[in-house]
Order: structure tokens, then sequence, then C-alpha cells
């Protein structure tokens, strides 16, 4: 039990009275009475406060947190009071996340559960651990406080980012895929099946329209064509030393896998075959291309605790070991890093390997920090060689994009929250146009 600044002034109120009373003799006897009653409301209020067996915590929370979202968490504070007390909750979120309030100031009423919400955002794939919920309740006067300790101590996974897979339908549904950047709402192909007229729109080529139509409804009408299914994608993620460099707080590895399992959900909606393979200084996993959705689940199980490893990267192992056990023509999406010229001729010569049967991408994560740097004017010696260290980086990711790209290889290179889009645009177009 601790005092509250209303109690400490309830005291020091009663201290200058009982000064009054040194000074009057003749009041000493009211001044003694008011200082007993000042300690007595006190005492009052202490006993007014709740024993610790009042209380009930409940957290409730996704099964599975995903990594770099805002997860929803709940608190229910269920009690036994009979009357009203002023309260303050505080949860103890697990480290290496990033939380927007964790303290909240509570009313508890009588036969009310208070129930309170924040968003925890984790920073690395694991566990999270929570810890115990800390209340602090005031008696009813609010002279006096006491602490509680509730029990809420759990373990929860941390996944890739699952809730933008959850996002991803709800606003298809809506037709409001726009909303996480993605420019095609509907896939509209150039396959050989007509599918339907509609107007034209500015994005839409001239050889699509059709002149019949378009005479007889007196403004321009295009023919839309079923687009080709049932093709193939692989996910090819580097799991060397460069995919574990961190940008905005989390590492390039997290990063792409988000996009690669963004990428996996959108291909199977489009009935295409996904598979994934993960690779470093050898194979750690292979998943062969297979259709539904059940693959989606099969693939988050299998990458979840997929991790990063301090070793040099074997691209040539990788494109070989991807050659004998997969040969149907297929997009590979590579998930790597060019950050220094060895590692980017090695990814030359795996993709160059692979171009001549599948139609490439490669995938790597922009660090806004190095255009910040490249373009900052120097202030101290540490200020131009760090200038001069990302104006070199950048230029040897520039060179070895714009190798890639005269192989027929397409590069994204995009910071962590444009990259999904930029992939999953990337994916759509290639759809469209039959690029497969």
């Amino acid at each position: 039990m601790t005092l509250t600044s209303r109690a400490w002034a309830v005291l020091s109120a009663g201290g200058l009275v009982a000064l009054l009373g040194a000074a009057r003799p003749d009041l000493l006897g009211l001044t003694l009475l008011i200082d007993l009653l000042a300690v007595v409301i006190i005492a009052v209020d202490a006993l007014s406060l709740p024993r610790a067996t009042a209380f009930r915590i409940q957290r409730r929370h996704e099964r599975v947190l995903s990594l770099g979202a805002e997860n929803r968490i709940e608190l229910t504070l269920t009690h036994s009071l009979t009357a009203p007390h002023h309260a303050r909750l505080r949860d103890e979120p697990p480290p290496d996340c990033d939380y927007d309030r964790r303290e909240f100031t509570l009313l508890l009423t009588p036969d009310q559960p208070a129930q309170v919400v924040y968003h925890l955002t984790p920073r690395y794939r694991g566990e999270a651990r929570f810890e115990d919920v800390f209340l602090r309740v005031e008696g009813r006067l609010r002279l006096t406080t006491r602490d509680y300790r509730l029990p809420a101590r759990e373990r929860a996974p941390i996944y890739p980012n699952l809730l933008q897979l959850r996002e991803y339908d709800l606003l298809r549904h809506r037709g409001r895929l726009q909303m996480m950047g993605f420019r095609q709402l509907r896939l509209r192909g150039q396959g050989a099946e007509f599918e339907s007229l509609r107007e034209y729109t500015p994005d839409d080529e001239f050889r699509r329209i059709d002149w019949k139509a378009t005479a007889r409804r007196g403004k321009p009408i295009v023919r839309d064509y079923q687009t080709e299914r049932s093709q193939n994608v692989v996910l090819l993620l580097d799991a060397g030393r460069t995919m574990l460099a961190e940008v905005e707080g989390r590492r390039k590895f997290d990063a792409v896998l988000n996009a690669a399992l963004m990428l996996a959900y959108v291909a199977v909606q489009m009935d295409d075959k996904v598979g994934a393979l993960v690779f470093a200084d050898e194979v750690d996993l292979f998943s062969p291309p297979q259709r539904g959705k059940a693959q989606v689940g099969k693939l988050v199980d299998a990458l979840h605790d997929a991790e990063p490893r301090m070793v040099e990267s074997d691209y040539l192992y990788a494109a070989t070991y991807l050659a004998k056990r997969w040969r149907k023509r297929s997009l590979i999406a590579l998930f790597t890093d060019l950050i220094d010229p060895d590692a980017s001729r090695m990814v030359l010569h795996a993709l160059g390997a692979l171009r001549r049967q599948h139609l490439c991408v490669a995938i790597t994560v922009a660090d806004p920090r190095l255009h910040r740097w490249s373009q900052q004017p120097p202030d101290a010696p540490s200020d131009l060689y760090r200038r001069a260290v990302a104006l070199q980086t950048l230029n040897d990711r520039t060179a070895a994009t714009r190798a890639l790209e005269r192989m027929g290889v397409h590069c994204i290179d995009a910071e962590p929250d444009t990259l999904v889009a930029a992939l999953v645009n990337h994916y759509l177009q290639v759809k469209a146009r039959g690029g497969l």
C-alpha cells in the first residue's frame, strides 16, 4: 500500500493544523481531532482496497503473431468489486517488439469487465514471450493505492506476416486492392479464349479494340481474353550472410520472406502452382510447386523457422539443384542481395543458367539510408567516408541490375514497405501479357 498525492496533501494540511495548535493552546484539542480524522480517513481508504483474488486478467491475440505487422492485443480485466475504483493497467510486451502503448487508465465499475487494446509489431521471427500484467488500484477516496501482479505469462510463435494475406482477401472481395498498392484489381489476360467486352481505358492497347462493338455502342470497346492458368512459380530464397543485414529495423531475409509468401498466396488465387527453395552454402529446403490454398499453408509451415546464416551463398549450386529437380518452365523469383561485386557475379551466372529455361526475376531490398547518405553533404571526415561507401555500394547494385536486365532478367529493388506491391504487380503483369 502506498499513499497518493492526495493523501500527502491531507497529511500536509494536518501538519499545518498541528502547528496552529502549537501556537494556540486553546485550539490544541480541535487540531488533534482534525489530525486524527485525517489519519482515520486514510486508513479507511486503505481498507477499501480490494484483495488480489478480486482480479483476473485474460490476454487475447492471434494464435500466431505476424512479423512486421500490427498485431491486435486485447486485455480483459474481470473483477468482483462492489464500488467504483480508479486503476492503471500495464502490460509487459515481449522484447524485440514495438508497441503503440502498454499502460492504460481505467475506471473499474461493479459487474463490468474492463477491456483495453494495443498493437504489437514483432521485429524478428521466433517466439514472443509475454510477462505478467501489473495493476495499480486506488482506494475509493483515491488516497491510497495497491499494486497487483496478475499472472499472464505466455508464449506465442512469430511467423511471417500472415495478416497481409487476410487483408488481401478482404480487399479483393471489396474490389479495393489498390489500397495495398496493387495496380490491377482484375487480371485481364491476352490468352486465346474470349472472355468479355468492356469500355476502353487509357491503359489498354489499341490492338485490343473491338471495332464492330465500338461502332454499335458509339464508344471505344475492348476485348478481354482468358488468362493462361496453371503456370508455375518457384521462390528462391537466399539465406546467406548478405540477408542478415537490417533495413528499417528488420532483417532483409524477413522482408523478402513476407513478400515471397504474399506472392505465393496471390499465385494460388490465380490457380498457379507455387514452390520454394531456400539455400545458402547448401540447399536447406525444397518444396516442389503445387496448386491450391493448402500449398500456402505448407510453405508457411516450412519457411516460418528458416534463418539466414553467416556463410557465402552458393548460387550456382542452388541453380543446378533446381534444374535437376524441376524442369517445367516457371517464373523463378530469386530473393537475394546485390551488395558486393563478387556476390553479384555469382547471381549473374546462376540466373544466366536458369534464364535459358525459365522466366527469371531478381528481388532485392533497397536500403533508404544508402540514398540518404549518398546525398548528404559531409560535415566531418567520417561523413565523407560514409558517403563514399554508400555511393560505391549503390554503383555496384546499379551495375549488377543493369547486367541482369541485359540478360533479360527483370529486377525489383524496393524498400520493405513497397516490396510486396512491386513484386505482386510484376507477377500480375507477367500473367496479363502471357509472359510464361
